[in-house]
């Protein structure tokens, strides 16, 4: 069977692990070229390196989404090494577990700056390449914190929040030059990210809180990376042609349970 991506172009931001690892390697394995983007070098030229040992074609291109120029950068990089752009996966993401009374206006600044500003950064500069290419796929990692969150993470979800409407609102923008765009709320997935929140929610015993976290969803595991890489694939291909402007919640049924 023909990979299903064979011949399209991505770019994955926050790429560098956890999610936005498990997406690249996703995408690259379904045949798209991957522009693996990340604030830490290394780690995404040690993606880009796991995808090449698996046969795949990648990237690194350093950047902070948060900076325009740098979003700019990494558009161009596709369109350089690989002829444009037609799937824009705006995942990179950072997280503060502080109560809002209590949070520095540089925490704020950040979260907002990287999780909700620099995924539209990621949307606008993609819509031109995209359109030349007839078409194409933005997605914006979003999260369940959106609407089932915790205590302390009340700039977060807002930013969460934010890129669920901004992916419906733009869907009505792009949709006439066949630019689909989606969201996508993964619950709790096991990555480095889960591993400092953790350690920054100061608990008693984490294990017991990742205990309570199995329980609260209906399939009793903590979520792996390549669940979430197996719907951007998805959202990113034909198969979802008919899909655009809507939330996909990937949380084994944790916003299905009443109560955490």
């Amino acid at each position: 069977m023909a990979l299903e991506l064979d011949g399209k172009v991505a770019i994955v931001t926050g790429a560098g692990s956890g999610i936005g690892a498990g997406s690249a390697l996703a995408l690259a394995e379904a045949g798209a070229s991957v522009v693996v983007n990340d604030v830490v070098e290394s780690a995404a030229r040690a993606t880009v390196d796991a995808i090449i040992a698996a046969g795949g074609r990648a990237v690194a291109q350093f950047g902070d989404v948060s900076r325009s120029e740098d979003v700019k950068n990494m558009v161009r990089r596709a369109d350089d090494e690989y002829g444009g752009l037609d799937v824009m996966h705006a995942n990179a993401g950072v997280e503060c577990y502080v109560e809002l009374e209590k949070m520095q206006e540089v925490d704020m600044d950040l979260l907002l700056d990287v999780d909700l500003k620099g995924a539209l950064f990621c949307a606008q500069y993609s819509i031109a390449e995209m359109r030349k290419r007839g078409g194409g796929s933005i997605l914006f990692t979003s999260s369940v914190q959106a609407t089932h969150s915790l205590s302390g993470c009340v700039v977060y979800a807002a930013a969460k929040a934010g890129v669920i409407a901004a992916a419906r609102t733009l869907a009505l923008e792009t949709g006439r030059d066949g630019i689909r765009v989606n969201a996508i709320s993964p619950g709790t997935i096991d990555t480095p990210m889960l591993t400092r929140d953790l350690a920054d929610m100061n608990l008693e015993d984490a294990e017991d809180f990742l205990q309570r976290v199995r329980k609260a969803n209906v399939l009793g595991r903590i979520g792996a990376t390549k669940e979430v890489g197996e719907v951007v694939v998805f959202l990113a291909s034909d198969r979802s042609s008919y899909i655009s402007g809507t939330n996909i919640v990937v949380d084994a049924g944790f916003t299905a349970v009443k109560t955490f």
